[in-house]
């Protein structure tokens, strides 16, 4: 392969995985107003990780069953329930549903009764970003490249400009910044599963989808039959269905796992960080929501990060590069 057949190769992933990233932050723009909008209709928490897991379920079942791979159905190794479990260990089955599982959602589901959109949008994305790229560094050694450290600088600066203002909390009684440390917690697991999904290379379709059956057959839905109150109307849980499974729970899952194969855990970790302004455009139409200044402010610094995190001028260089040969 010639040094210029190299680089188109390289370029080409690039692009793809920057799609798949992008298509993923536009997914959850969506998921994340549609989950702010179900808090205010009356959903608990667990009424909303119940729609998000079974909704997905359904979804992922088939596919799961078209990729399976013929060589796996009689091999000893796998974990008892074939192509149900994805072909994963038990362990990495339980830690991949600790990272994006029941736990993170209900997170960040408690997070939105809390605190407002604004500050959803920003902290848990920018602690995405922080937690993959800092395990990539202290456990593979890898080097961060200056653009990338730049741009963390940056989405750091954006999550301490949300920090500053402190709204009125939307539970009585309860402090926003509580509902801010849930979006720490939530961004926190999802950088575990994007650097855990880089470094096992896992397979889209058939890992998120065992995951996803996982939580919504044996976790999600004793505790929601325990524990839900007031059931919202019909049409509510229609639009839920929408939000929560198909787009976060499914569509979203399978864009960002294939960005993450393309781009690995540091770069694809960078694209949740364009959640923010798209969530506020999505949110302006749907929920009337308009942003403070202040919350502009940190907006504009993580996804200005964000471009300062893509080196385009380095991207640039190998494009000259390219042409060159």
């Amino acid at each position: 392969m010639t040094v210029a057949a190299g680089l188109d190769a390289r370029g080409a992933g690039v692009g793809a995985g920057a799609g798949f990233g992008l298509l993923a932050c536009v997914f959850w723009a969506f998921y994340n107003t549609g989950t702010d909008l179900g808090r205010s209709w009356g959903f608990s928490s667990l009424d909303l990780m119940t729609i998000r897991f079974w909704v997905a379920a359904l979804l992922f079942l088939p596919l799961m069953a078209f990729s399976r791979k013929p060589e796996e159905t009689n091999d000893p190794g796998r974990v008892s329930g074939g192509w149900l479990t994805g072909g994963l260990p038990l362990g990495r089955l339980v830690l991949l549903t600790i990272c994006i599982g029941p736990p993170f959602t209900l997170l960040i589901n408690t997070g939105y009764g809390i605190a407002p959109l604004a500050h959803a949008v920003v902290i848990s994305p920018g602690m995405t970003m922080l937690t993959a790229n800092a395990l990539s560094v202290l456990l593979d050694r890898r080097p961060m490249p200056v653009a990338r450290m730049a741009g963390l600088l940056l989405v750091s600066g954006g999550l301490i400009a949300m920090a500053l203002e402190q709204p009125v909390s939307k539970t009585p009684g309860v402090e926003v910044w509580l509902g801010d440390l849930c979006f720490v917690g939530s961004g926190t697991l999802w950088g575990v599963f994007t650097y855990l999904s880089a470094r096992w290379q896992l397979d889209p379709v058939r890992a998120m989808g065992a995951v996803t059956l996982v939580s919504a057959a044996l976790v999600l839905l004793p505790f929601w039959l325990l524990l839900s109150g007031d059931v919202p109307p019909v049409a509510a849980w229609g639009w839920q269905a929408l939000f929560q499974g198909v787009l976060g729970g499914c569509l979203a899952l399978l864009a960002y796992s294939r960005s993450v194969a393309l781009l690995g855990a540091g770069l694809s970790a960078i694209f949740p960080a364009m959640v923010p302004p798209l969530a506020v455009l999505v949110a302006i139409p749907l929920t009337g929501t308009w942003p403070s200044v202040t919350q502009w402010s940190g907006i504009a610094l993580a996804s200005i990060g964000l471009v300062v995190s893509l080196d385009l001028l380095k991207k640039r260089r190998v494009d000259k590069l390219r042409k060159g040969h």
